[in-house]
């Protein structure tokens, strides 16, 4: 079964199976995290206290009125943190802030034994700001010059002499915004604290590992006090990549301090203010062309809207520097990257990470510069191709470039493009004020981590005597049949029936140090890691 090439006897991958929650998906008994709250007894409920401001100091805060509410067990503030009193991994991302960086920004935490008390209670708290000035567009923060983090740079070749030789050089400007993830499940936590002290953390996050080292940086404890477990998401799309740390940290906050479970669940409102987005961007570019249309050199700087603070916005940017080619050969290529400090939610992951941002750019490109080359803009992008003899501008060899065609080719006659793009023009002169199009654009999505250290994944597999099996790993579920294949995986690589093996809920106590889930890569690492533990055992 080593071999790549050896295909095992009765294998379960590859049969199609229900996704391994369909029945309690569909029955409505598949529990979430927020549904824990409903076994949890005694549990208090947790309010935000949201600032009105888009950018201000907060000059005083005084939560005694909320303990005038009935109900309000208690406020949370930065003199409750025992430990570091931030939520991001680069330490800028204050849980507690004393200076407002975004509107909905929570500066404090009310407890209650309701919902409704804590809400209350958050209303009755007492806070003074004193307004500052705010950088809302990714343009106005370029003129103040207002940027954090790395600023990447990726060149190859002679980018000034080929724009100097070419036939034709065209210059643009782009600007387009984010979108926001609207997973059906709102960001949720549930924190408890045993009678030894351990801290249990049920969260809707995508990144146990990185959960647990925040909650643990946050109350100042080893990470081996801190457990996460992630039973499943209702969507994350990469939301939940980095978000979920300060939510939770903010629940197991407060189950350390009142020795009560702690629920957090920010509501569909409090999600879409508080939770970071899709990064914006906005680029700048100078591109040539030869006289048969071909790309000779591309000029560009792109500048991501990071939001408030770092997040994921370095390697987001990265990888869109690696797409900016797409499916394109340009032999001389020059772009650098930079990241807007604005005054708006932290932006983050998002399905794709940076890599549909750079192919925006490239396509946005060839389709504004094919009518001043007065080619059409299918066949300007079937020129530009690949080939196999190509590489990346990062040195990437580019293998089996003559499917690109092939694909190409291919949508191209079974979609009926032609004939459709007729009907287009046919019904675009026939209609002033209506018009239609059609584009046909290719995609090249990098799959796996750019940091090559996080391609990596754990699992955990026990044989029990009567010869069942217990999978666990360090993926999360979110809707995509992780689980399901986690599963065919262990029982083709033992050997056994499918009804054999069972899998445990994602826990930082079974499988620890694991990278999140996302980048596309959490079935191919998290099944190879079963895989290789199961052949172990055999």
């Amino acid at each position: 079964m080593s071999a790549l090439s050896e295909r095992p006897e009765n294998p379960i991958v590859g049969i199609p199976l229900p996704h391994e929650s369909a029945a309690l998906h569909v029955t409505g008994e598949a529990l979430y995290t927020d549904d824990l709250v409903v076994r949890t007894a005694g549990a208090l409920h947790a309010w935000p206290v949201q600032a009105p401001h888009t950018h201000a100091l907060v000059t005083s805060l005084r939560p005694e009125p909320a303990y005038d509410v009935p109900g309000v067990v208690r406020v949370l503030t930065a003199a409750d943190v025992p430990g570091v009193n931030d939520a991001g991994i680069k330490h800028d991302e204050p849980l507690f802030p004393t200076e407002v960086m975004f509107h909905g920004h929570a500066v404090c935490w009310v407890l209650g034994e309701t919902l409704e008390a804590a809400r209350l209670g958050a209303e009755a708290v007492e806070v003074e700001y004193e307004p500052l000035p705010a950088l809302v567009t990714v343009q106005e923060a370029i003129a103040a010059e207002s940027f954090q983090g790395a600023r990447p740079h990726l060149e190859r070749g002679d980018v000034d002499g080929a724009l100097d030789d070419a036939a034709h050089v065209f210059e643009g400007e782009f600007e387009f915004a984010g979108q926001e993830h609207f997973y059906l499940e709102t960001h949720a936590s549930l924190a408890l604290v045993d009678e030894g002290g351990q801290v249990l953390v049920h969260s809707s996050t995508q990144h146990p590992s990185e959960t647990q080292e925040i909650v643990a940086h946050v109350l100042g404890l080893p990470s081996h006090a801190v457990t996460v477990q992630c039973l499943r998401m209702g969507g994350a799309f990469g939301g939940k990549e980095m978000q979920p740390h300060g939510y939770a940290a903010i629940a197991a906050l407060g189950a350390t301090l009142t020795g009560r479970p702690v629920r957090l669940r920010l509501n569909r409102t409090q999600d879409i203010t508080m939770s970071g987005k899709r990064h914006g961007f906005h680029s700048t570019w100078r591109v040539g062309f030869d006289d048969e249309g071909h790309v000779v050199g591309l000029e560009a700087t792109l500048t991501a809207d990071g939001g408030w603070s770092l997040d994921l916005s370095e390697p987001v940017l990265a990888r869109a520097l690696c797409h900016i080619d797409n499916a394109y050969w340009v032999p001389n290529v020059r772009v650098d990257g930079r990241i807007a400090r604005t005054n708006k939610t932290s932006q983050t992951a998002f399905r794709g990470f940076g890599g549909p941002q750079g192919m925006l750019v490239m396509e946005d490109i060839l389709g504004r510069c094919a009518p001043r080359l007065g080619i059409d803009p299918v066949e300007l992008r079937r020129r530009n191709f690949y080939k196999s003899h190509h590489t990346t501008p990062y040195g990437q060899p580019v293998r089996h470039a003559d499917r690109l065609q092939a694909c190409w080719d291919q949508v191209a006659e079974s979609g009926e493009v032609a004939r459709r793009r007729e009907e287009v023009a046919e019904f675009n002169r026939r209609h002033p004020h209506t018009k239609r199009g059609l584009a046909m654009t290719p995609v090249k999505f990098g799959i796996s981590f750019n940091l090559t250290a996080f391609n990596q994944a754990g699992a955990l597999v026990h044989v029990y005597k009567d010869g069942s099996v217990l999978i666990n790993h360090g993926g999360t579920e979110m809707g995509q049949g992780l689980h399901t294949k986690m599963l065919q995986v262990a029982a083709t690589t033992l050997g056994v029936p499918l009804e054999r093996v069972r899998l445990a809920p994602t826990r930082t106590d079974k499988v620890p140090n694991t990278s999140a889930t996302a980048a596309s890569s959490g079935a191919d690492l998290n099944g190879a890691a079963i895989k290789n533990a199961c052949e172990q055992i055999r």
